[in-house]
């Protein structure tokens, strides 16, 4: 089974918490988005980059999907990722899903955490 990485790890940006380049940048909202974790296997949002504001791209931080869709199609990386997950690019999840996922989520834990 190969290796999973995050986008981080993937486009060595130095934007992951203790990342080379947090003082110029700040830390990714990717890196930290807890609520992702786990969506493609990966840690936090590092798997689903495309759908989560604030990330970077060629040095420039990128805040919204619509504006920025074939821009993340375009990359390396959620190439890489669609191929791994066999995901077609057309289903690609979207912010919107991503609110409602973790919403989901949330939900589900809440109602697991009640049950016990």
């Amino acid at each position: 089974m190969a290796i999973k990485l995050n986008c981080w790890e993937f486009k060595k940006c130095g934007r992951e918490p203790g990342g080379a380049k947090i003082t110029e940048y700040d830390v990714c909202p990717a890196a930290t988005e807890t609520s992702a974790n786990g969506i493609n296997e990966g840690k936090n949002g590092g798997r689903i980059c495309w759908a989560i504001a604030g990330t970077l791209n060629n040095e420039k931080i990128k805040g919204t999907f619509a504006k920025e869709k074939f821009s993340c199609m375009n990359c390396d990386f959620f190439k890489l990722v669609h191929r791994e997950e066999h995901i077609n690019a057309y289903e690609i999840l979207t912010p919107m899903q991503l609110q409602t996922f973790r919403a989901n989520r949330t939900k589900v834990v809440i109602h697991e955490t009640r049950a016990e």
